[in-house]
Order: C-alpha cells, then structure tokens, then sequence
C-alpha cells in the first residue's frame, strides 16, 4: 500500500463524516466500558474484524451477532467492532448486532474525526469509541473526547509513541492504549508497549493492542503492568482464542 495509511483513513472518514445519517431512534442505555476493564487479571477486548489492509479479508466466516456471543461465553471483558468499510470490511449496523446479541461493552472501532460519527455509535449502541491521537490535533481529541463523555460513553485513547501519549494525558484520558503497530507503515514494533506503559499513570486503564499472537505475550503484557489487551485479527483462528482466554482466566484467577 503506498503512501501513508493513516492519512487516507482520515481523508476517508471524513468523507464518510459528511455524508453520515445519524439514526433519530433513542439509544440503548450505556453499558460502562472501563469499569469492565478493571477486573482482576487481563481483561480481553475481543474483536468482530474480518479484513485488514496488510492481510485481506481474514476468514472470519461467522456473522457479528455470532461471534459476539462466542467471545462473551470465552470470557470476554468487552466487544470490539469494527466499523470501517474500506480496509476493515466494517459497517455501523454491526454495532446493533453486537450489542443485541450479548451483554457486554461494545466499543464502536474506526478512524473517528467528527462528533457525528459517535454520535450515531452511540444510537447504535456504542459503550465506548476508539481515538487515535496519531491523526488528530489536540483540539481535535478534546472535543472528540468530550463528545463522548456527553453521551456517557468511555473512550479508549489510543497511542503509538510519547507524543500521542502527552496529547492523551493532556486531556484528561482515564483509558489508554498502548497500539505498538505503525499506524504510517503498518508494521509492528513490539517493544513500543513496555516502553510507553511506564509513562501512564497508575490510576489510568492500560491497554495493550497489536501484536498479541499467543498467551506468553499476554502474560508478559501482565507482568509489564497492563490491565487489558485488545485483539482482532489473531482471533481469526479459533485455537487461538481458547489459548488467550485460558490465560487471561489464569491471570485473572491469581490476582482475585
């Protein structure tokens, strides 16, 4: 893919921004998102995702209603749903069927740049938005931000290196994540999760996205001081699954 990834998305978003009808029918009341992350142990972000840019559509054959009920009765914490059509194969209609079909936070996934995106998540049943401090101007990200808290919602402020992380402590974020995937390039750089983590204070929810393909990196991920992960195209395979959850179950176990 040429050029940067992350300001196509925004150019994207925008475009769809515009375009955008908000559903007029009264939202759900809000499910609370960050509570759910602070659980013993690692809490999992499951996510309804099937495609990426870098991978293609992953195989994931099941509908969101399905699968959002396999990862409650996993254990899952909270439901990520992907809403972006272009790259990730995402609709907004698949918030309603996530949230219609389990009892967990959902937490509506796209490359968010205007109010009128969270506010139709939200009408859709969104417990919480994805922010991406990597494309948004502090301005941005205050106002976004607090649209959310308007509507009762969490927001899971996202980071890829210390910049963005001074932007998420600068507005005030009580949910932080830590993605240590190059939003520009799209590759991976592990070590960017325990670099940042010690920035974040103790009273902050630390989540860990990208890169966790086995249950030793969750438990690294633990060790290191996160208390959630957020995962989506490694949920693809099914042995996977069972292996994350198993562990973060563990972890859970040991710290109740």
């Amino acid at each position: 893919m040429s050029g940067n990834f992350l300001e196509r998305m925004k150019g994207l978003s925008r475009q769809r921004a515009e375009v955008l009808v908000v559903p007029s029918y009264a939202a759900p009341s809000v499910r609370p998102f960050g509570a759910a992350l602070r659980s013993p142990g690692m809490a999992v972000i499951a996510e309804v995702k099937y495609a990426t840019p870098a991978d293609g559509m992953l195989g994931m054959s099941d509908t969101p209603d399905v699968i959002a009920r396999e990862y409650e009765r996993l254990g899952a914490a909270a439901v990520s749903c992907l809403t972006e059509p272009e790259y990730f194969a995402g609709r907004l209609e698949y918030l309603a069927m996530v949230r219609s079909n389990c009892s967990l936070p959902v937490m509506m996934k796209d490359f968010i740049v205007d109010e009128r995106q969270i506010i139709a998540g939200r009408a859709l049943g969104a417990d919480a938005v994805l922010l991406i401090t990597e494309m948004l101007g502090l301005e941005e990200l205050r106002v976004l931000y607090a649209c959310a808290q308007d509507l009762g919602m969490d927001s899971l402020v996202e980071v890829h290196g210390f910049g963005g992380l001074d932007k998420a402590l600068a507005i005030g974020a009580n949910i932080i994540g830590v993605n240590c995937r190059d939003l520009g390039t799209l590759k991976v750089h592990a070590r960017i999760h325990e670099e940042l983590v010690e920035g974040i204070p103790a009273d902050v929810i630390k989540v860990a996205e990208s890169g966790i393909t086995s249950g030793a990196r969750l438990r690294e991920l633990s060790a290191s001081g996160y208390d959630a992960v957020l995962i989506g195209r490694a949920f693809a395979g099914k042995t996977l699954r069972e292996e994350i959850f198993h562990v973060g179950q563990d972890l859970r176990h040991n710290q109740a």
